[in-house]
């Protein structure tokens, strides 16, 4: 017997609608700011439904130990929740959902993580904020 005998058709388009239909994001390049400038980190996501899109930047685990309702776990590394942007929706089943910093100093560097998921599953991508000092072309170390 095999397992399509357990599955109704139904459950079968469901299973692979799942694999496909799950939200994909573009590779989000890393962004170097100037201090006090405008920072965008831009996360595009693919999706036949609509998306939930947010934005995540990574905490010192030292700082939050234990850690609290505000962060959560992604990958081993400790990460708080920031305030959602707007969405956009483009053509193709494009959604866009920027990161907007403004005035940009040296607590706004770390490690960015975008994730989004729709009803069929979740994906996520990180990206580095450098910020440059106003004297300096290079990152802060």
């Amino acid at each position: 017997m095999t397992i399509s005998a357990f599955l109704s058709k139904e459950s079968c388009r469901a299973l692979v609608m799942t694999n496909v239909d799950k939200p994909e994001i573009k590779i989000i390049p890393d962004t170097m700011v100037t201090e006090g400038n405008t920072g965008t980190l831009q996360c595009h996501v693919t999706s036949k439904t609509r998306p939930f899109i947010q934005w995540f930047k990574k905490v010192d685990d030292t700082l939050y130990n234990p850690p609290t309702d505000l962060t959560f776990d992604l990958n081993g590394q400790l990460f708080t929740v920031l305030k959602p942007g707007q969405m956009e929706e483009g053509p193709g089943n494009v959604y866009s959902s920027p990161l907007v910093l403004e005035s940009v100093t040296e607590a706004d560097e770390g490690l960015y993580a975008c994730l989004a998921s729709n009803r069929f599953g979740m994906s996520q991508q990180f990206t580095n904020l450098y910020i440059t000092s106003v004297l300096s072309t290079t990152p802060t170390p």
